[in-house]
This record gives structure tokens, sequence and C-alpha cells, in this order.
């Protein structure tokens, strides 16, 4: 059954006014345990996007305070501003909200629903949303959750949207036992190079993989298909790539370091060109970089294309 189907029969009426100052006006987006409606603030007289969760389960309710909390720590242009948040009754029962900066636009899902995005437009938007990474990360907070679905495009910049899978960084010896490893910021470098994989070639790096299970691929050995050439595409980006994409999770970037490669690649390529590629007996293809070209990876090999390593 489908999302909005669940949460129709917990849809708030319209005219419905929040907390007496936000004043529903119609919905917008459906989750498995929330709805977004579209509202305007009576204090203010300005529209507003507020998320009203439609479950009653103590720990769904604390998970959604929990995201107000953390996006309202990330005061940055690429993340949407959080208002308000509390609790309010509707319709005879409490319901948990958040108020949120309301966003027009298209999801960066849609974007590369229609095919790969030529480079620089993929890689402008990669860098960007690094750089927020890189902002939480200073912060305290891992996304966790980085896809294109929640990387919105819109007429006042790129937004990382929905942190409600988002984590703080615990310090060493106030870590708390819970089973698996800890939030790191490499899990969101990680998922910042399969973006751009994904932006540049239009497909997963990891084929009929569940999106939920792109981080657990370097565990288990998962090896993404070879691409095709991207002409123009500046052999540091490529290299940027693949460093992110790394299995050992110590031996990626930080977010920053992503974000400064991708940006060098990004402005390089208006005063020098990549080089032509050619193909080796294995199908792979293999960059002829010129001796000028940059390094901005430690240790990885030139390339004028992303090339995983493949299993053996």
């Amino acid at each position: 059954m489908a999302s909005s189907q669940l949460n129709a029969g917990r849809t708030l009426r319209m005219g419905t006014a929040l907390a007496r100052r936000y004043v529903l006006i119609g919905p917008v987006a459906w989750g498995g345990v929330s709805t977004v409606y579209r509202a305007i603030d009576s204090l203010y007289g300005r529209a507003a996007a507020v998320k009203v969760l439609g479950s009653d389960d103590p720990g769904v309710r604390e998970r959604v305070r929990l995201e107000a909390r953390i996006t309202a720590r990330l005061v940055h242009p690429g993340v949407p501003r959080v208002y308000d948040y509390g609790d309010a009754v509707a319709d005879g029962r409490t319901v948990p909200y958040v108020v949120m900066e309301l966003l027009t636009g298209v999801s960066l899902a849609g974007r590369v629903a229609g095919g790969p995005l030529p480079w620089r437009e993929a890689v402008r938007i990669a860098a960007t949303v690094t750089d927020v990474l890189a902002a939480a990360h200073r912060r305290g907070v891992v996304h966790r959750d980085l896809n294109p679905s929640n990387v919105m495009l819109t007429s006042h910049g790129i937004k990382i949207v929905d942190f409600g899978l988002a984590a703080l960084i615990e310090p060493e010896g106030r870590r708390r036992a819970r089973p698996g490893p800890p939030p790191s910021p490499a899990d969101d470098v990680y998922a910042a190079g399969v973006l751009l994989y994904q932006l540049l070639t239009g497909r997963s790096p990891y084929p009929g993989a569940r999106s939920g299970a792109l981080l657990a691929g370097p565990m288990h050995g998962l090896a993404p298909t070879p691409v095709l050439p991207i002409d123009g595409l500046p052999p540091s980006v490529a290299e940027a790539c693949r460093w992110s994409m790394r299995k050992p999770p110590a031996e990626r970037p930080t977010a920053e370091e992503l974000a400064r490669a991708l940006w060098r690649g990004y402005e390089s390529a208006g005063s020098s060109s990549a080089r032509s590629s050619s193909t080796d007996v294995s199908g792979v293809t293999v960059a002829q970089p010129s001796a000028s070209s940059p390094r901005s990876v430690p240790g990885a090999p030139r390339s004028s294309l992303i090339r995983m390593p493949v299993r053996r």
C-alpha cells in the first residue's frame, strides 16, 4: 500500500490552525509516518512547510523531534531552515509538528531520471552538496541518507533535505552501546561519491542493489560496472569520485577535502581540456593523461572516467 494511502485517513482538515498559528492549506508530500502541508504562518504572514507526524509510536515522535533539533542547528544556505516545532491538538488528538522553510523546485532524482547530466552540471551539484555535508560534519551531524531524492534544486540554490535519519557524532568516550558501527562522516562521503557517479552516468554504481544497500556495498565486495568515457571530464574529478568510494572508510577523504577536489576539477576545465581516452584489452577505458594534469588525490591513478576496481 502506498504511503499516501496509509496517511490518507489521518490527513488533517484544510484550514486547521495548528498551535493557533499555522493554517494548513493543502498536503504537498507524504512519508511513511508523516504528511507535509503547505501552510501560512498567520503571525508573520509567510508561507511555510509543516510536517505533521501521523504515528502514535513514542520512538517515532522522538525521532521527529530529534530531526528538528538537528536541522535547526545547521544554519546553512544549503539546508532548509527550521522555524518551529512542538505538539499541537488537532482533530481531537495531539500531533507533533515541525515548521520549515517551504521549498519550490524539483528533486535531483527527477532531474537525473532523464539520463546523465552534463559533467560540469553534475560536478557543480556534487561539489555544492559536499560543501553542505562538510558544514554538517563540522557541527557534529551525519546525514546518513544522502541520495538524489533528498537533494532539491530550488530557485534559491541546492538544498539537502530530510534529516530524518541524521545522527549526532558522539565523542569516543561518550558513545552509548548500540548495534553496528557508530555514525561516521565517512558514510556521507561515500554516499556523495555514489551521488556523483549517478549524476555522471545516469545509473547506480551497483546495478540491481537496493538504495539502502549502497553503504553496505563495499563491505560485501560489490563491484560497480565500469562506465563509458565521459568527454571532457577532468581526470582529477574521476579520481576524487573513486577516492570517496574506497572500501576502507579511513582511506576516504573528508567532505571538505572532497569538495575542494571537485571544485578544483570543475574550475580547471576552463583552462585545460582532458586528454582523449583509449580502451585496453580488458574493455575498461584508461586515461592517457598529460604530464601537466593536476593530481588532487594522493595515490590515486589518473583516469578520464570513473573506473571502480572489479572484484576478482
